[in-house]
């Protein structure tokens, strides 16, 4: 039998997750480089401008920025304080699933809602390589709740929040946030023989709530672009900030034009929920599957969340410009359906069924935390701990306290926490910038003579380093500090051929994996050499 309830000790472990996450040094690319934006923002005290490595930044809204600048101000410029504001975005957004789920069936949905919400793979990534997405997928959270609840009880202050909450994911991303909940709004006002409530001088308030939250947003564009139709963005001149993040920024993902393409396979996401929806993937697409099945006859309370992906998939799946992450604003709503599958297996004729496949789901865990120690050489702690942890999964089996919903889940928590311990420490010995952070002087300039970022350098030193393209590289000065990657290596050389070697770390692009870097035989071959050299 599985248990109804979730154990606390469930809860606990995923705490333990998160908290190592969150102190987790930066891994680039982008977490390290929004970071720097934010860093730059605080110590510039420039809350209107984003620049990317000294150019004008027209991509993402300010909102992620914000809050971490403001962090950063309140606790100074540490990972854990870059974080912090999407580490309690993600409780709130935990929290409003709790209630939509109990508002929409049982307090019972609303806590597997919660559960689920955190435990999926691709947000216990995010909390770790944190980007906007966090942040964006728990302002829509929220939103979905006080919205949906809106439409039920037609409060003001359910129309009024709402709104805020939308404004807020929109500044944080901009209009795909406003397109997800459209369609999950509009589903539910639709199944549930609602639609006229979304004709009310309350949704004119809230649209007057919504236009007054994305103000600053619009505002900061308008300065920064607007204002100047002189500057080059991506080779055209004449660009409306304010008109790139209201139409042109969906438009440009969805063509591939602005970043190219990254992927043009219409079934990218569809091999990709496999895993970002672990280690429930098998009850979320049964949940979505079902919820249609369960609705003939009979009207279901998550119909219109099953309503609602199937066009928000299509879409982004037409994108010419994909990454798995992407997939994340769509996680409260994938929460909601895996939830309700969730609840209703208290009976099962296939109980002895679930038994194998959950024993099968721990056990490809156990095999994946034994392949994490193959790739890098565990340490006694690492070992310890999960000697500590499989040793607790076994003695709560053994007590019958856990149910047979623990051991599974369990394992996939352990996997994640030996990744924050043990694997991504060790990986990030191979991020050259993390490195030679303690390496230079503090008081040291570095020239960056790379085509690389230096955005884990610049956030562990706190200053900005100066970029490659704003510098003449024939006219540095004597004692300057110079990142040199080896591309670039002969070049400097023979400019400045008594040019002393300062330090040098090992380098490899993290975040773009390959088996033969992960094989300990060819890992060498797949480094190069980053270089801090001084001109004499």
């Amino acid at each position: 039998m599985i248990q109804k309830t979730i154990p606390y000790h469930l809860w606990a472990m995923l705490g333990f997750v998160y908290l190592i996450a969150l102190f987790m040094p930066l891994m680039e690319n982008d977490s390290a480089q929004f970071a720097v934006m934010a860093m730059r923002m605080a110590q510039e005290n420039d809350f209107i401008h984003l620049f990317k490595d000294g150019l004008d930044y027209l991509d993402k809204p300010h909102m992620h920025y914000w809050l971490a600048a403001i962090s950063f101000k309140l606790f100074g410029y540490a990972a854990w304080a870059y974080r912090l504001p999407s580490f309690l975005a993600l409780i709130a957004g935990a929290y409003a699933l709790y209630r939509l789920g109990a508002q929409l069936k049982s307090k019972m949905l609303g806590r597997w809602s919660a559960f689920v919400f955190l435990s999926f793979q691709t947000m216990v990534l995010a909390s770790f390589d944190l980007r906007t997405d966090s942040l964006l997928s728990s302002f829509v959270a929220i939103a979905l709740w006080k919205l949906i609840s809106y439409v039920r009880y037609l409060k003001w202050s359910d129309a009024l929040i709402g709104a805020t909450a939308a404004g807020l994911a929109f500044s944080t991303k901009g209009m795909i946030a406003l397109v997800v909940l459209g369609f999950a709004v509009l589903s539910y006002a639709l199944v549930e023989g609602r639609i006229r409530s979304l004709f009310s001088i309350k949704v004119v308030g809230a649209l007057a709530v919504f236009a007054l939250t994305i103000t600053p947003i619009l505002y900061a564009y308008y300065q920064q672009f607007d204002l100047h139709p002189e500057k080059v963005i991506r080779g055209l001149s004449g660009r409306s900030g304010i008109r790139f993040i209201l139409w042109d920024q969906s438009f440009e993902r969805l063509s591939g034009t602005g970043h190219g393409k990254s992927s043009s396979g219409y079934f990218f996401f569809f091999h990709t929920l496999l895993w970002v929806l672990l280690p429930f993937t098998f009850y979320t697409l049964k949940g979505w599957v079902n919820v249609f099945r369960r609705s003939f006859g009979s009207r279901q309370p998550l119909f219109f969340a099953g309503m609602a992906l199937i066009p928000l998939f299509l879409l982004m799946s037409a994108s010419q410009f994909k990454l798995p992450h992407y997939l994340n604003i769509l996680m409260p709503l994938f929460a909601l359906l895996t939830a309700r599958e969730l609840e209703d297996l208290s009976q099962d004729s296939r109980i002895a069924g679930l038994k194998i496949a959950h024993l099968g789901i721990a056990i490809l865990y156990g095999a994946s935390v034994l392949i994490l120690w193959v790739v890098f050489t565990p340490t006694l702690t690492t070992v310890g701990v999960a000697l500590g942890w499989g040793a607790l999964l076994l003695y709560l089996k053994m007590r019958k306290t856990a149910g047979l919903t623990f051991g599974w889940i369990g394992s996939a928590l352990l996997f994640n926490a030996m990744a924050f311990i043990h694997f991504y420490p060790q990986l990030l010995n191979y991020q050259s910038g993390q490195v030679l952070t303690d390496r230079i002087p503090t008081e040291a300039k570095v020239f960056n003579y790379s085509d690389d970022y230096l955005w884990s350098l610049e956030f562990g030193r706190k200053q900005l380093s100066v970029p490659k393209h704003t510098y003449d590289i024939h006219s540095l000065s004597s004692g300057a500090y110079v990142y040199v990657d080896t591309k670039h290596y002969a070049s400097f050389k023979a400019l400045y051929p008594h040019a002393v070697e300062w330090a040098s770390a090992s380098h490899f692009r993290i975040t773009q994996l390959s088996i033969s870097f992960l094989k300990k035989s060819s890992r060498e071959e797949q480094l190069s050499l980053k270089r801090i050299m001084i001109v004499p």
